[in-house]
C-alpha cells in the first residue's frame, strides 16, 4: 500500500465515523419525540438502525487500525514526541533508532545546500513509508532521523535488526540530485533497553545516538546497538562491587528453557539464560545488566556462574528421574579467549559425573566469521574433541561462512528468531527458511529455531523437518526449582496426547500437590570452576 493510499483510506474511514456517530443521536432524538404513537415494531427498527450506525463507526475504527499496521503511514514529528513515546512502561518497551547519513558532509559540499535537503526529504519520506502508523519519526541535528519503534512483546533484538536492515534496504535506492544519481547509505544505532540508558543519565534516544556515531565509524551501512561497554568510565567502584556480590550470592543465576524435537514433542535439551533477580527491582533481563558485566571485566565469572548452574541442574534432574539429554550455555568471544576453559569444564563435566555430550556450547555466528582468532579456534575444537556439543547461535543474522561452520566443528545451528516469527504467514520466510533447513541437512547439522511462539509456526517448523523447537510458544525460561513440576506436567501432557506449553502449564497446578512441588526443587549450589567440591 503506498503512502497516498493509505492515508486516503484513514480520510474514508474517519468520514464515515464522523457521519455514523453523528446520525446516532439524530435517530435517538426521532425514536424519543414519536415514542408514543410508533408500535413495537417501529422501535424495534429504529434500534436496529441505531446498531447498524454505531456497527459502521466500529468498522471505520478497525479499518483505520488495519491501515495502521501497514508500512508507509509512520507520523514525522517532533524530537520531544519521539522521546516521549520512548518512556519505560510498565512490562514492555519500545526500541530507539538513530539513523546517520553515510558521507553527509561531501554529499552537502557537492550538491550544496538545496540539493542536500532534498536528499534528506526524500529519505525521510521513505523512512516513514517503512515504518509503521504506531512508529513516530524526527529529524536529528545536522543530518539524520530519529526513530521510536511503537512498544510490543515482540520488539526483541531479533525484530530490531530486521527493521534497521530494512529501513537501510529502503533508504538505498538511487536519488537523483540536480540530474545526478546519488546512492545514499545510512548507519544505524539502536537502544532496546531503558535501564541501560539511565545508568548514563541519558535517555534511549540519546543511546541511539550514540551507537549511531559509534556504526557511522564503521561505516558505511554499519549498525551498532548501545552498550555501556562504550562507556566503561561510567561504572563506580561501587556498581563492580554491586555486580560481584550479585555474581557471589547467586542473585545473579541460571533460568532454563525447554528446547522440544519436532518428531516426537520430547523434551531434548535446556538453554541456560542468565538472569538477576535483584533485591529492589525484580528480575532483571540480561539486557538491563550484561553490558555492565562486560563493562566491569566480570565475564569469566559469570561464564563460571551459568556452567555451575547448568551442570548442577542437569545431574539433580538426572537424581530425579527426569530424562533431560543435554543442556546448553552461551559462551562469549571474551570467555573463548580464556586458554584454560577447556580444562576447566572438563574438571567441571568429570566433578558431576556428566558426558561432555550432554554439554552443548553456543557460540554467536559473529565469533566464527573472526578468523584471526587463535586462541577461540583452538578452544572451540578442544571442546569438540572432548564431545561438547558446538551450537551456532543466532544463524542467518550474520556472515558465516560453510567453511568457518565447518573449521568451528560446528553440530547444530540454531535458525534467529527473526526468521520465525509470523513464518506460517510469510511465504518468503518459509523459503529463506527452508533453504537453511536444506543446506543444514546437506551438511549433517542439526537444527533448532529459536523464538517460536505460535502454535502454527511449531507445525510449519516441523513441515519444513526442523529438528527441534524452542520459545515461549513451548515454555518461558524458568528458575531451576521449577523445572522439574514443568517437565512431569509436560510429560504428563504429552503422554495424553496433548503436547504443548499450554498444557504442561496448566497441568502443574493441577496434577502436581503443592508437597510434591516443594520437595522436587533443584538448588544450584556449587563450587565456582577449578575449586573442589564439598
Amino acid at each position: 500500500m503506498s503512502r497516498e493510499s493509505a492515508q486516503r483510506t484513514q480520510h474514508l474511514a474517519a468520514l464515515r465515523r464522523i457521519w455514523a456517530v453523528a446520525l446516532i443521536p439524530t435517530v435517538t432524538l426521532m425514536l424519543v419525540a414519536g415514542a408514543a404513537e410508533m408500535p413495537w415494531w417501529g422501535v424495534g427498527l429504529v434500534v436496529t438502525v441505531q446498531a447498524l450506525f454505531l456497527w459502521t463507526a466500529m468498522q471505520g475504527t478497525s479499518d483505520a487500525a488495519v491501515v495502521g499496521d501497514s508500512p508507509g503511514i509512520a507520523r514525522i514529528t517532533t524530537r520531544e514526541a519521539v522521546q516521549a513515546q520512548l518512556l519505560p512502561r510498565a512490562g514492555i518497551n519500545g526500541a530507539a533508532l538513530a539513523l546517520r547519513l553515510d558521507g553527509a558532509e561531501r554529499l552537502r559540499q557537492h550538491h550544496g545546500d538545496s540539493g542536500f535537503q532534498q536528499l534528506t526529504e526524500t529519505l525521510a519520506a521513505r523512512l516513514a513509508d517503512a515504518l509503521r502508523a504506531q512508529d513516530l519519526v524526527c529529524a536529528l541535528h545536522p543530518d539524520g532521523f530519529g526513530v521510536a519503534l511503537f512498544p510490543h512483546r515482540g520488539l526483541d533484538l531479533g525484530a530490531v535488526m530486521a527493521v534497521a536492515q530494512r529501513t537501510q534496504s529502503q533508504l538505498a535506492a538511487p536519488v537523483t540530485l540536480n540530474g545526478v544519481t546519488v546512492w545514499p547509505s545510512v548507519s544505524i544505532g539502536f537502544s532496546l533497553s531503558p535501564r541501560a540508558a539511565q545508568l548514563n543519565g541519558i535517555d534511549m534516544l540519546q543511546a541511539a545516538e550514540s551507537a549511531a556515531d559509534k556504526a557511522l565509524r564503521s561505516g558505511p551501512g554499519a549498525l551498532s546497538s548501545y552498550s555501556v561497554v562504550d562507556f566503561p568510565a561510567s561504572l563506580s567502584g561501587d556498581s563492580i562491587a554491586t555486580l560481584r556480590r550479585a555474581l557471589d550470592s547467586g542473585e545473579i543465576r541460571a533460568h532454563f528453557q525447554p528446547q522440544i524435537r519436532t518428531d516426537s514433542g520430547i523434551i531434548s535439551g535446556l538453554e541456560a539464560l542468565t538472569r538477576w533477580h535483584h533485591p529492589q527491582k525484580g528480575v532483571l533481563s540480561p539486557a538491563d545488566f550484561l553490558p555492565q558485566i562486560e563493562a566491569a571485566g566480570l565475564s569469566p565469572r559469570l561464564a563460571e556462574v551459568m556452567l555451575r548452574d547448568a551442570l548442577n541442574t542437569l545431574a539433580a534432574l538426572d537424581k530425579a528421574g527426569l530424562s533431560v539429554p543435554c543442556v546448553s550455555v552461551n559462551l562469549s568471544a571474551q570467555e573463548l579467549r580464556n586458554p584454560r576453559l577447556a580444562d576447566e569444564i572438563a574438571w567441571e563435566l568429570d566433578r558431576h559425573d556428566l558426558k561432555p555430550e550432554r554439554l552443548a556450547l553456543e557460540i554467536l555466528e559473529t565469533v566464527v566469521t573472526r578468523h584471526d582468532d587463535d586462541i577461540a579456534v583452538r578452544t572451540i575444537a578442544r571442546l569438540s574433541g572432548m564431545g561438547c556439543g558446538i551450537d551456532l547461535d543466532d544463524f542467518g543474522t550474520g556472515n558465516a561462512s560453510i567453511t568457518a561452520i565447518r573449521r568451528f566443528a560446528v553440530g547444530r545451528i540454531k535458525i534467529d528468531r527473526s526468521f520465525v516469527t509470523n513464518l506460517h504467514r510469510d511465504p518468503d520466510q518459509q523459503r529463506m527458511v527452508a533453504a537453511i533447513l536444506s543446506m543444514a541437512a546437506q551438511l549433517g547439522l542439526s537444527t533448532l529455531a529459536e523464538g517460536v511462539e505460535h502454535p502454527e509456526e511449531q507445525v510449519t517448523l516441523a513441515q519444513l523437518g526442523c529438528d527441534h523447537l524452542q520459545g515461549f510458544g513451548i515454555a518461558r525460561p524458568m528458575p531451576a526449582e521449577e523445572l522439574v513440576d514443568w517437565i512431569v506436567a509436560y510429560d504428563q501432557a504429552l503422554a495424553r496426547g496433548e503436547p504443548g506449553a499450554a498444557a504442561a502449564d496448566s497441568a502443574v497446578e493441577e496434577t502436581v500437590p503443592p508437597h510434591a512441588r516443594q520437595s522436587s526443587a533443584i538448588t544450584t549450589d556449587a563450587p565456582a570452576l577449578g575449586t573442589a567440591a564439598e
